[in-house]
């Protein structure tokens, strides 16, 4: 068990893009406390359904998740969510009928219609249970306390997402360090980890972030495709893995990299056909997540927890807002128009391996790696 790490990996649950019915209207995130949560540090479900809710219901207009929250025995956190199927042709469509207009949306669709159609056109996009909401869908897979797969809306107790902290026993024990609690005051210990950064972690991969890629083995592979319980296609991305370039005009494509340790080094996220770039992406196959930062301590999406350190998705330059604006959720006030990943010598940038610290999380049904 390797700590400081974070991991998303989604564990396959699917539902066919015929079986997307229905629209619903956006209602925020919410999160579902599990009882140790305040237990262990008295306000912390307030907290998260006030201050860390409302950095996304502020942000988004179009939020529409509620996500269970819990403590367990792993490295740092980790969140589980279901896949969930549908047709490129179909995501293209809704998120063109759902887009706000706005610069970034105008160009994200520009892109996929001009990078993306010719590559991905006939296969299916993994979407997160959350992002197909904010999308209108209803009658989407998801995830109860139990991690048992359920159908959100219909069944009872049904989340878009679990995320699971780890307890500040069990950090400590392991490695003498600590979690941060914004709302008990006081300064940030140099050796703590600030459980609200790990929450909002989490929070964006169950909203969208994650790629369909698996780092989880000795090579790179693709556990969206056939084989797992998905439909057909090869290299199956996810709805970022749409937007992640190695270069201006050039796709980092799934189906290039399955079976070889690494990837390029220097992949990124772009909504606009590679030109405006984000952080790098951890591309190796080393256990951390392909689509976090190769970044550290800059980031609430770095691979690596940052003791010490305290981020919010507001203020560390709005690489995941970008992220979660480009795949499907709607800006709440109008876009300015510096908006702008951070994309300074990408190229350059070190993946790292031995601090990109991601651990699997200990799911309690078959596939828990988070």
């Amino acid at each position: 068990m390797t700590f400081g790490k974070f991991c998303g990996t989604a564990v396959a649950v699917v539902l066919a893009a015929s079986c997307l019915t229905g629209r619903a209207s956006a209602s925020g995130l919410t999160y579902t406390c599990d009882s140790s949560v305040d237990a262990t540090a008295a306000g912390t479900c307030a907290y998260l359904n006030g201050t860390i809710a409302n950095l996304y219901n502020g942000t988004f207009n179009n939020v529409n998740a509620n996500i269970y929250i819990e403590q367990g025995i792993i490295g740092l956190g980790g969140s589980a969510t279901a896949r969930n199927y549908i047709s490129y042709s179909d995501y293209l469509s809704v998120l063109t009928g759902t887009g706000s207009g706005s610069s970034l949306d105008t160009s994200a669709l520009a892109s996929l219609h001009s990078f993306d159609d010719a590559v991905y056109g006939s296969d299916n996009v993994v979407a997160a249970s959350a992002l197909l909401a904010a999308m209108g869908y209803t009658n989407v897979a998801g995830y109860t306390s139990g991690l048992t797969p359920c159908t959100i809306g219909v069944s009872s107790g049904c989340y878009n997402g679990v995320i699971i902290i780890t307890t500040p026993a069990n950090l400590a024990s392991e490695t003498g360090q600590s979690l941060y609690y914004r709302q008990l005051g006081g300064s940030q210990a140099a050796n703590a980890y600030d459980y609200y950064s790990i929450v909002e972690h989490e929070t964006d991969e169950i909203l969208g972030t994650t790629s369909c890629m698996s780092t989880q083995s000795s090579t790179l592979s693709d556990p969206c495709d056939p084989g797992t319980g998905a439909p057909a296609g090869t290299g199956t991305p996810s709805a970022s893995d749409l937007f992640r370039y190695n270069a201006v005009g050039s796709l980092a494509l799934n189906n290039a990299y399955i079976g070889l340790v690494s990837a390029p080094a220097g992949a990124y996220f772009s909504y606009d056909g590679g030109v405006t770039g984000g952080p790098a992406f951890n591309t190796i196959s080393n256990g951390s997540d392909y689509a976090d930062f190769a970044t550290t301590c800059s980031h609430v999406q770095d691979a690596t927890g940052c003791p010490g350190g305290s981020f919010d998705i507001t203020t560390d330059g709005n690489a995941e807002i970008n992220m979660l604006d480009a795949v499907g959720y709607n800006l709440a006030a109008p876009e300015p128009g510096t908006l702008i990943l951070l994309g300074a010598g990408l190229a350059a940038m070190c993946l790292l391996q031995n601090r990109r610290k991601q651990v699997a999380i200990q799911h309690r049904s078959p596939n828990r790696d988070k």
